[in-house]
């Protein structure tokens, strides 16, 4: 939702952000700014934990030497337990104030340790249900694969007291939910890790849930959830529901699939199960290197579609990738346009990009369009960036023209200069201008996770996992070193005019 007061004819430049948090609020484990929302005049933001820890033992394993991140064998030596920080940016004369609202419990794991009962909060809104006095604070989580139970969804009237709400009625091996998006007086979420046994040894496996359904309820508070579609769209290769978004009166539904994503919409929605219609497939005809739809946002009366392929631009699983993102736009009338891209013929007709720019605006390390939003009148548009991999990764069976194009740029440069999101801003979807493409100078925010419009400004959380220690190398060898800008971070953006 855009809360800004009025419209800004010049848009926020790289200086007009201030960082307002650093380290993962002073621990390198909070990686994400996974979820944010402004709820009764503060920001809220809800963290995801040790993620490159976590994907050492997931699989399959990237094939990372070394690895960017000290690493133990056994994730559950480190604490885990996701984080609930609030921030006033009225308190302190205006400097602005943060607090830790909530922090995950410990409860008894499959594991005979005690686990986190939640590692991550992928999801906030702020909702009134039938049984609730007024709106309140919703959050989906994610649990650890050895936490007793699936997740649930947090609830909180004040911002100060969480409780559980019961969750949507899936299986024991969905470990977590993502978007919490609201149509028709309901709320809509669904499954987007599942845990699964590899070896005898169960394992988490994130951005591809067990069940792709998408699930609904006026009542979060009450407990009582309805499917809202049939599982897939009647097609197994919709393996995930990953994003939803409410667009001329309508719900939107994109899919994680390995032939192209697929674009739903409903045609009828008095009452679940709904009736869809198809509105895009097979990636807007790009086939798999457009996999899933990472984002959607509506934007001067079009729905922006951002793509991506899952797992940072590279799904091993399903050997997809490397390959850069789109953004397409969509019309009410199911009509649509390439704004960023590759250039194709396509039953809809020959389809050539309107601003010029090529897949991840000219650059093949933007493997997503994680998250839009608007604010004062413009459209920004942040990306998921995998330039900071390099040095990890073994670039020696790459193709010879990227290699000497690689060479030609060289690793420290592209890692001062790209290594970090993209930040880019647009008032008609033609033309953009760039904010930044070096995380604000961090080349360790791979990611911006989350945007919040507010009336103090554009709020920004990024997504990085370099934390606490990172591997360096020095005079030829390698080794782990504390890192002051590991774990997520939070800017704010803000003009004269603004209040």
């Amino acid at each position: 939702m855009n809360l800004a007061l009025a419209g800004d004819a010049q848009g926020l430049e790289a200086g007009d952000f201030r960082q307002i948090n650093r380290s993962g609020f002073g621990d390198g484990l909070n990686s994400y700014a996974h979820s944010m929302a402004w709820f009764e005049g503060r920001l809220y933001v809800g963290t995801t934990r040790g993620v490159l820890q976590v994907h050492k033992v997931n699989v399959p394993v990237p094939n990372m030497k070394p690895w960017p991140s000290d690493s133990k064998p056994d994730v559950y030596d480190y604490d885990r337990r996701a984080e609930i920080w609030r921030y006033d940016p009225t308190a302190l004369d205006g400097l602005g104030e943060w607090t830790r609202v909530y922090q995950s419990p410990w409860v008894p794991g499959r594991n005979q340790r005690q686990v986190p009962r939640y590692i991550g909060f992928r999801g906030m809104t702020v909702f009134k249900g039938a049984d609730d006095r007024k709106p309140c604070l919703y959050v989906s989580t994610w649990s650890p694969s050895m936490a007793p139970e699936p997740p649930d969804i947090l609830r909180s009237e004040d911002g100060d007291r969480f409780e559980s709400a019961q969750r949507p009625p899936f299986g024991e091996e969905v470990r977590s939910f993502r978007t919490l998006q609201q149509f028709g007086g309901r709320v809509h979420t669904t499954p987007t890790s599942t845990s699964v046994v590899v070896g005898g040894v169960r394992r988490g496996q994130d951005s591809v849930g067990s069940d792709s359904t998408i699930y609904c309820t006026d009542n979060i508070a009450g407990g009582k959830w309805t499917a809202a579609n049939q599982e897939g769209f009647g097609e197994r290769a919709n393996v995930t529901v990953f994003e939803m978004c409410e667009f001329n009166g309508r719900l939107y539904a994109g899919t994680v699939n390995p032939r192209g994503f697929q674009l739903w919409r409903t045609e009828t929605a008095d009452a679940p199960p709904y009736t869809w219609k198809r509105v895009l497939t097979r990636g807007a005809y790009r086939g798999p290197h457009n996999e899933a739809i990472a984002s959607l946002y509506v934007f001067k009366g079009a729905l922006y579609v951002g793509t991506g392929v899952a797992n940072g631009g590279f799904h091993r699983q399903f050997r997809i990738g490397p390959a850069a993102a789109e953004i397409i736009r969509v019309h009410a009338d199911d009509s649509w346009e390439l704004l960023m891209g590759l250039p194709r013929d396509t039953p809809d007709g020959m389809k050539t990009p309107l601003s010029g720019y090529s897949a991840g605006f000219d650059n093949i390390f933007n493997g997503y369009i994680w998250r839009m939003c608007e604010h004062a009148g413009w459209l920004y548009v942040g990306s998921f960036s995998w330039a900071n991999a390099l040095p990890y990764v073994p670039m020696q069976i790459w193709p010879e023209d990227v290699l000497q194009l690689i060479r030609r740029w060289g690793l420290d440069r592209l890692n001062r200069e790209m290594g970090g999101f993209d930040l880019w801003r647009t008032q008609d979807g033609i033309r953009w201008e760039n904010v930044t493409r070096s995380g604000f100078e961090n080349c360790y925010n791979w990611g911006i996770r989350n945007f919040a419009s507010t009336p103090h400004g554009l709020f920004i959380g990024t997504a990085n996992p370099y934390g606490p220690q990172v591997a360096i190398q020095r005079e030829g060898k390698w080794r782990y070193v504390h890192n002051p800008r590991g774990g997520c971070e939070v800017f704010l953006g803000h003009r004269p005019g603004e209040e």
